[in-house]
C-alpha cells in the first residue's frame, strides 16, 4: 500500500512513485531539488516555478491555468494573480501582520493591531469597523460590533475564557480543569452542562441540566468504538486497518459496512438488508462510476484538473458542464437545456440564465444580495453594519421591516402595516410574541432548551389554543397534548422511530424493515377516502417502493416515479403519469381526470411556475408564478385563464415572511391588485402563522385574534382533519409546498408523498444526503429536510469545514472535530459553496498543503455564541462570513459527514 519511490530516478532528477494500485505519478526537481513539474497517472502535468529561497513563483496546472505570486523584500506574499489576470493584493506593517487586503473587484479590507501584534479593528469594504480591547496581559476582553454593543470577556490565568456576558447581561460561564479542558458550562438561566475527558483529551461523557448523560468509548488508539445515548442504547464502530471504520452497529443491531481500496478510498456501503453502493476511480483519483443500492449507475467524466465535464444518470441522460478559468461552472447543457451563468471578480454569482428563467442578483461589496430579481420581478433587502437584513419589499409591493436586539435577535417586525413584537429569555428563547393588539403567543422551554408549551391568548386574555409536549431521555417527543386536535401519545423503536401514534378515539401504526423503509401502515381515514387504498403492507424492490396496500407505483431507470396507479373496486384504476428532466426535477404530470400540469424552474432548481394546460398540451389555463427569497418562498401569484392573454382572469398574490435565517413562516399576506389600477396593490387578508416543533404551520391567527385555520395530519404529513373556514396555507413540513393537483409537496430539489413518506427521485447528493436515499426523515417530529437532500434538526443550523489530510484522518478516526490544547476556535462556513470556494482558492494560493475535502456537521442554533458569528473570516470572493466556533463546543457538534464528492 506504501508508495515506492524509484530510487534509480532519483539521482537524474526524476522520482516516480508507484502506488498500491500500480498508478506511477512522476516528479521533476531541479538542482535545487525543487519539484518543478508533476505528472499524475493519467498524464496530466503541473508546473511550479521557485525562486531561491523555496518560494513559489507559479503554478500551472494541467488545463495550462497559471497563477502566480508576489514577494516584497520581506518574503511576505503581496500578491496573487489569478489565471484570469485579476489580483488580491495584501499590505503589512513592522510586525509583518496584514493590514489591508484589497480583492480583484477593488474592495478593500483593513486591520489594526497594538504594538505587541493584537489584533485591536477590522475594517469591512463598506467601513464598518469591529473593535477587540485586551487586558495589560494580552488577554481579549471585549468585542464591540459596528453598532457599539460590547461583548465582555473575563478569562483565567491561563488566558482561557472563563465567563462571557453579552450586550444585554446574560452570561455563560466555563470551569476547566488543570489542562483547559471545559469541565462544566453554565448558561444564563443557570442550566449547567458538565463534561469528562479521557487521559487523551477525548470526550468522555457529556451530562445536560437535567441530567441526561451520554458517554463515548475508544480503543487503545484513540477510535471511537461505543457510544452510549442517554437511554443507554449502544451504537458501535468496527474498526479495520489504519483505523478506518467499517461497520456500524446501531442500538437495534443493524449494519451498515464500510470497504476501501488499498488507496484507503471508499469504494462500497453495505446497506442493513445486504444491498451495496460501489464507487470507482480512474487511477488519479477522480470518481468515474457510482452503481446504487438499486443497481443505477451513474458514470463521471473529468478534465486533466479533474474538474467534472460530463455526468451521464442511470437513465442515460447525459449533463455536459463548461467552465471559465477559475473552475467556476459557466454552462450546463443537457438534451435541449442549456443553461449558462455568468459571475463577477470575486467568483460570486450574478446571473443565470435558462429557457424558462433569468435570475440576476445585485450585491454590496461585502455579498450581500441587494436585489434579486426573477423574470423582472424584483425581491429587494437592505442590511445594517452588522449584515442583518432590516428591509424587505416583494414584487407586488409588500414590505416588512426588522428591527432587532444588541444580541441580534429580532425584536419587531411591521408588515402591511401591522406590527409583531417577539420577546426572549436570558437564553435567547423566544418566550412572547404579541401578534399584534389582540393575540399573544407566550412559551416555554425545559433546562435543556426543549419546547415544552404554547399558549395563544386572544382579546380579553381568553385561551384560544394551548399545546403541551412531552420528551423522553433522548430528547424524542413521546406526547402532544393539544387543545384543538386532542392528545396524542407516541411509541418509538430504538431508532427512535415512530411505531404507534395513539390519539383520542383513533390510531396510527408504522412498522420498518431492517433498512428503516415503511413496512406497513394505517392510520385513520375518513369513509370513502382514497387514502385507504395505500394503507396496509408495502412492497419493495431494492429500496424503491412497488406497492401501498392498493397503489401500484413504476420507476424509470434513474429511480423516479413515472407512475402511479390507484386500483379501486368495481371501477378503473386512477392513474398519475410523471415526467422528470435529466436534473431529476419533475417537469408534467397527467392526473386522473385528464389534467395536464406543468412545472417550470430557475437556474437554481427553484420552481418558479406551475402551469394547468389543455389536455393537448397547447394552451394555459391556470398559472402560479413563484418569487424566491434566497432559499424559501416569498411570493405566489394565482391566475385564472390564459397569462398576458385577452381573458386574463383575476390575480391573486399571497406573501409569507419567516423568521430570520429559518424555514418558520411567520405571516401570510393575501393580496389583490385594484381593478382600476392594476399596479397597485391592497391587502385582502392578513394571518400570522403559528408552528410546531420543528416550524410547521399549525394555526393562521386573524386579525382579530381568532384561529382562522388549523389542520392535523399523520406523522408522515398526510392530512387527516383541518378547519373549513375558507382559510388556507399550503406550506407544510419546513422548505414544502403541497400542491392539490399531485398530492405531493414540493421539497425544493424533490418532491415528497406524504402517504408514502418518502421521495418520488433518489437524493441528488446520493450518499451523502443519507443511507435512505428515498426516505423523508427517520422522525417528522424532530428532524427536517428543507431542501430535500438531507435531515438534520429543526433547532439546528448547519455548518461546513473544508479540512486537508490529516484533519479528516482525525475526524474519521474519532468521528467528531477537535483542536491541539491551547487552540480556542475553529472555522466554519454557513453553506458547503463558502467552504468549497475557501477550498479552491487555498489550493490555488498555496497548492503544496495539499488539496481539501468538505465536512459537514450541524449545532443547535442557541449554543452558538453571538460573538462567534463573523461577518468576516476570509478575503475569498470578497469575505466569507463565518463561524468561529470555542473548542469547548465541539463535543456539541453533530456526527461529522464527508462529502467525498463535493464540488470542490
Amino acid at each position: 500500500m506504501r508508495e515506492r519511490p524509484d530510487r534509480r530516478r532519483q539521482r537524474r532528477g526524476v522520482t516516480r512513485l508507484t502506488n498500491s494500485l500500480g498508478h506511477v505519478k512522476t516528479f521533476h526537481l531541479n538542482e535545487k531539488r525543487q519539484v518543478v513539474r508533476e505528472i499524475d497517472p493519467l498524464g496530466g502535468e503541473t508546473v511550479s516555478e521557485w525562486d531561491a529561497y523555496d518560494r513559489l513563483l507559479s503554478r500551472t496546472d494541467p488545463l495550462g491555468r497559471t497563477v502566480r505570486y508576489t514577494y516584497d523584500d520581506a518574503e511576505n506574499l503581496v500578491a496573487v494573480t489569478r489565471p484570469d489576470g485579476a489580483q488580491t493584493r495584501f499590505e503589512y506593517n513592522d510586525l509583518r501582520l496584514p493590514i489591508i487586503v484589497i480583492t480583484p473587484d477593488g474592495s478593500i479590507s483593513r486591520r489594526e493591531y497594538d504594538e505587541r501584534g493584537n489584533l485591536t479593528s477590522v475594517v469591512d469594504p463598506l467601513g464598518a469597523v469591529t473593535h477587540y480591547s485586551y487586558n495589560e496581559h494580552g488577554r481579549l476582553t471585549a468585542v464591540t460590533d459596528a453598532l457599539g454593543s460590547a461583548r465582555l470577556v473575563e478569562t483565567d490565568s491561563a488566558g482561557l475564557p472563563a465567563s462571557v456576558t453579552d450586550p444585554l447581561g446574560s452570561t455563560v460561564r466555563y470551569e476547566r480543569d488543570a489542562f483547559g479542558r471545559v469541565m462544566a458550562i453554565t448558561d444564563p438561566l443557570g442550566g449547567t452542562t458538565r463534561f469528562g475527558w479521557t487521559v487523551d483529551g477525548k470526550p468522555a461523557w457529556r451530562t445536560l441540566p437535567d441530567g441526561a448523560t451520554e458517554r463515548w468509548i475508544y480503543d487503545g488508539e484513540g477510535n471511537l468504538r461505543t457510544h452510549v445515548d442517554a437511554r443507554g442504547q449502544e451504537t458501535h464502530t468496527e474498526v479495520t486497518h489504519f483505523d478506518l471504520p467499517s461497520a456500524e452497529v446501531k442500538p437495534d443491531g443493524t449494519r451498515l459496512e464500510f470497504a476501501y481500496d488499498t488507496e484507503l478510498r471508499l469504494v462500497g456501503v453495505t446497506n442493513e438488508q445486504g444491498l451495496v453502493w460501489r464507487y470507482d476511480y480512474d487511477p488519479a483519483g477522480n470518481l468515474v462510476r457510482e452503481t446504487d443500492f438499486n443497481g443505477r449507475m451513474i458514470t463521471y467524466r473529468h478534465d486533466a484538473a479533474g474538474q467534472l465535464l460530463q455526468r451521464t444518470n442511470g437513465a442515460g441522460e447525459v449533463t455536459y458542464f463548461g467552465r471559465d478559468a477559475l473552475g467556476n461552472v459557466i454552462e450546463r447543457r443537457n438534451g435541449s437545456m442549456t443553461t449558462t451563468y455568468t459571475y463577477d471578480e470575486l467568483g460570486r454569482l450574478v446571473e443565470a440564465l435558462n429557457p424558462d428563467t433569468r435570475v440576476a442578483f445585485h450585491r454590496d461589496p461585502l455579498g450581500r444580495v441587494q436585489a434579486e430579481t426573477i423574470n423582472g420581478r424584483t425581491v429587494a433587502s437592505a442590511y445594517d453594519a452588522l449584515g442583518r437584513r432590516t428591509h424587505r419589499r416583494t414584487p407586488s409591493g409588500a414590505e416588512s421591516i426588522w428591527e432587532y436586539d444588541a444580541n441580534s435577535r429580532p425584536t419587531t417586525l411591521h408588515i402591511s402595516g401591522r406590527t409583531l413584537r417577539f420577546g426572549y429569555d436570558a437564553a435567547g428563547h423566544e418566550i412572547q410574541r404579541a401578534l399584534g393588539p389582540n393575540t399573544v403567543l407566550s412559551q416555554a422551554w425545559d433546562a435543556n432548551h426543549q419546547l415544552l408549551s404554547q399558549e395563544l391568548n386572544g382579546p380579553g386574555g381568553r385561551s384560544i389554543q394551548h399545546r403541551t409536549y412531552t420528551y423522553r431521555a433522548d430528547g424524542y417527543l413521546t406526547g402532544i397534548d393539544d387543545q384543538l386536535t386532542g392528545p396524542r401519545t407516541f411509541e418509538l423503536d430504538q431508532a427512535g422511530r415512530v411505531t404507534v401514534v395513539q390519539g383520542a378515539g383513533w390510531t396510527e401504526r408504522y412498522a420498518y424493515d431492517s433498512a428503516g423503509n415503511i413496512a406497513n401502515a394505517s392510520w385513520p381515514v375518513p369513509q370513502g377516502s382514497p387514502d385507504a387504498e395505500a394503507l396496509g403492507e408495502r412492497d419493495y424492490s431494492g429500496t424503491l417502493v412497488r406497492r401501498t396496500g392498493n397503489v401500484r407505483y413504476e420507476h424509470d431507470a434513474q429511480g423516479r416515479v413515472v407512475l402511479r396507479q390507484r386500483k379501486r373496486l368495481s371501477q378503473k384504476p386512477e392513474t398519475w403519469r410523471y415526467f422528470w428532466d435529466a436534473d431529476d426535477r419533475l417537469v408534467e404530470v397527467l392526473t386522473p381526470d385528464g389534467s395536464r400540469w406543468r412545472y417550470r424552474y430557475d437556474p437554481l432548481g427553484r420552481r418558479v411556475a406551475k402551469q394547468r394546460l389543455t389536455p393537448d398540451g397547447t394552451r394555459v389555463v391556470e398559472q402560479t408564478e413563484f418569487i424566491w427569497d434566497g432559499s424559501v418562498l416569498a411570493e405566489q401569484a394565482h391566475t385564472d385563464g390564459v397569462p398576458n392573454g385577452p381573458q386574463l382572469g383575476d390575480r391573486r398574490v399571497t406573501v409569507w415572511n419567516y423568521e430570520p435565517g429559518s424555514f418558520r413562516p411567520i405571516t401570510q399576506t393575501e393580496r389583490s391588485p385594484l381593478r382600476h389600477a392594476p399596479q397597485q396593490w391592497v391587502d385582502e387578508q392578513f394571518y400570522s402563522i403559528v408552528t410546531d416543533l420543528v416550524g410547521s404551520p399549525t394555526e393562521l391567527i386573524n386579525d382579530q385574534g381568532g384561529i382562522a385555520w388549523f389542520h392535523r395530519t399523520t406523522l408522515w404529513g398526510n392530512t387527516t382533519d383541518q378547519s373549513r373556514t375558507g382559510a388556507y396555507t399550503p406550506l407544510r413540513f419546513p422548505g414544502q409546498y403541497h400542491d392539490q393537483e399531485t398530492g405531493l409537496n414540493y421539497n425544493y430539489f424533490r418532491h415528497y408523498d406524504p402517504a408514502t413518506g418518502r421521495y418520488s427521485s433518489a437524493d441528488p447528493l446520493g450518499l451523502q444526503g443519507g443511507f435512505q436515499t428515498h426516505s423523508y426523515v427517520h422522525n417528522p417530529y424532530t428532524w427536517v429536510d428543507p431542501f430535500g437532500l438531507w435531515s438534520c434538526k429543526d433547532d439546528h443550523v448547519e455548518l461546513y469545514r473544508a479540512v486537508k489530510e490529516d484533519e479528516l484522518k482525525d475526524i474519521l478516526d474519532n468521528r467528531a472535530f477537535s483542536n491541539p490544547q491551547g487552540i480556542e476556535s475553529k472555522y466554519f462556513s454557513q453553506s458547503a459553496e463558502d467552504a468549497a470556494a475557501y477550498a479552491r482558492e487555498a489550493y490555488r494560493n498555496w497548492p503544496d498543503e495539499g488539496a481539501y475535502t468538505i465536512v459537514r456537521t450541524s449545532i443547535q442554533r442557541d449554543l452558538i455564541p453571538d460573538e462567534s458569528v463573523l461577518p468576516y473570516i476570509s478575503d475569498v470572493k470578497g469575505g466569507l462570513p463565518g463561524v468561529a466556533l470555542p473548542s469547548e463546543l465541539l463535543d456539541k457538534l453533530s456526527r461529522p459527514r464527508v462529502l467525498p464528492h463535493a464540488s470542490i
